[in-house]
């Protein structure tokens, strides 16, 4: 009996899980779903939003233990940006380097590669002693924006 109850209470947890995943495609364009499983058809655990400028963004991760992913597209299907967060040892050499001269009473925080139309940036959050600060670099190491948090 005992067995019987979990078995029911898994299979109650698991049904309310893709329900509530059905939910969050309604309303999301079979065009934009179909862009998405495309580019990543490995994708768990997608969460949707509409975004007030009309574009669609998805939370993801490609596996159990594997790193956020952000993804918007447009409701025509085109993927705008993606942002995928990375361990600070991923960071190019010459971004690692900038950090090290620029704000070396910082430590990293976290970290994210940014493609946007082909364009890759890397977003970097220093946390310091008296402030955080968000960066902005480019593969060259060259400060785009910085801004306190």
């Amino acid at each position: 009996m005992k067995k019987l109850l979990i078995s029911l209470g898994v299979l109650l947890l698991a049904n309310l899980s893709m329900v509530a995943q059905d939910a969050a495609l309604r309303g999301v364009p079979a065009v934009v779903l179909n862009a998405f499983q495309q580019q990543f058809p490995k994708a768990r655990q997608v969460e949707w939003e509409r975004k007030n400028d009309g574009n669609y963004e998805a939370e993801f991760n490609l596996s159990l233990i594997g790193r956020d992913h952000t993804v918007f597209i447009s409701p025509e299907g085109k993927v705008l940006k993606h942002e995928e967060e990375i361990s600070s040892s991923s960071l190019p050499d010459a971004v690692e380097q900038q950090i090290k001269t620029e704000f070396g009473g910082y430590r990293i925080e976290d970290a994210k590669q940014i493609d946007t139309g082909g364009i890759v940036t890397y977003r970097v959050d220093l946390e310091g002693r008296n402030n955080d600060l968000t960066v902005e670099f480019d593969p060259k190491g060259k400060i785009l924006n910085e801004r306190m948090d």
